[in-house]
């Protein structure tokens, strides 16, 4: 999925996604550098699009809403706020693209930092067995048929938690 760092709309009501600043042209107008192919957008390659500099949002900054068809700003992770303040678990993604809780759960909702609701997990309790010749995996609770303690590759069940 391609990332833009800029979004505005027109007076028609149609909203374009930007990779760059635009840069204003001799006319006054202000020229589109990208459109996504969505509903929200008209696919009009090289029209000029006049009259949205005012409603241009610098996504590095700020995220955005359409509230009853109107482009508006928002605070950077409003949405994540707005769970956060009703309970939700935050995370906050490392350098190297892992994600951890935020520790204590109060987060800085610093602009430059990815945050993320806490997904649901679950527990996973399994064991590897043998079986015609491959290696299988027994998840606990699930029936197996003809095994018996032979079989079995692992001495003990093994644990791994896994995102819902």
């Amino acid at each position: 999925m391609k990332n833009y760092n800029w979004v505005a709309q027109d007076d028609d009501g149609c909203i374009y996604l930007y990779d760059k600043k635009p840069e204003h042209s001799d006319t006054g107008k202000w020229w589109r550098v990208s459109i996504p192919n969505s509903d929200l957008s008209k696919i009009l390659r090289g029209a000029r699009i006049a009259n949205w500099k005012e409603s241009l949002i610098d996504l590095s900054k700020n995220d955005y809403i359409i509230k009853d068809g109107i482009l508006m700003a928002t605070r950077k992770h409003a949405a994540l706020i707005h769970a956060w303040a009703d309970g939700a678990v935050i995370q906050y993604q490392n350098h190297d693209g892992k994600w951890s809780d935020v520790v204590g759960n109060d987060p800085s909702w610093r602009d430059d930092e990815t945050y993320r609701i806490k997904p649901k997990t679950k527990v996973v309790r399994f064991r590897n067995y043998m079986y015609d010749g491959e290696i299988r995996v027994h998840v606990q609770g699930d029936a197996i048929r003809d095994l018996n303690p032979t079989h079995w590759i692992d001495e003990d069940w093994r644990e791994v938690e896994i995102e819902l």
